[in-house]
């Protein structure tokens, strides 16, 4: 394994993601995440813009940036050798986080729909 990557997201600002529909991501912010990057070794070599859904509302627009570095010669056996390990770990880690999701979803629906059953049922009472 010569060489490492990493995979950021870099978003807009959530509030007026929010607020007015859309967002724009800082050239400040971006160009911080990257410098950062660069100050560990890491080197940008791709960016892609994806918009993904938030709140349930509105979309999000976010950047993920990919970086590679290259691995140093005497640690390449032991990173080469731990890869699959490191990808089970990522999709163990995305299925907690989708079954979070799916769970505050339905917990959104059942408060809505335990909202409305009091809303009818005060209706009624009038």
């Amino acid at each position: 394994m010569e060489y490492e990557y990493k995979v950021i997201d870099v978003a807009d600002c959530a509030i007026s993601s929010a607020l007015l529909g859309e967002g724009r991501i800082e050239t400040g912010v971006l160009e911080a995440y990257i410098n950062a990057m660069a100050s560990e070794g890491w080197r940008m070599v791709f960016m892609t813009k994806v918009m993904q859904r938030h709140l349930l509302v509105s979309d999000r627009e976010t950047l993920m940036v990919t970086f590679e570095r290259r691995v140093p010669e005497s640690e390449r056996a032991a990173r080469a050798a731990r890869c699959i390990d490191d990808v089970i770990a990522a999709e163990e880690q995305a299925k907690r986080v989708g079954r979070k999701a799916v769970a505050g979803a339905a917990g959104a629906v059942l408060g809505g729909a335990v909202l409305h059953a009091i809303a009818d049922h005060l209706q009624e009472g009038e």
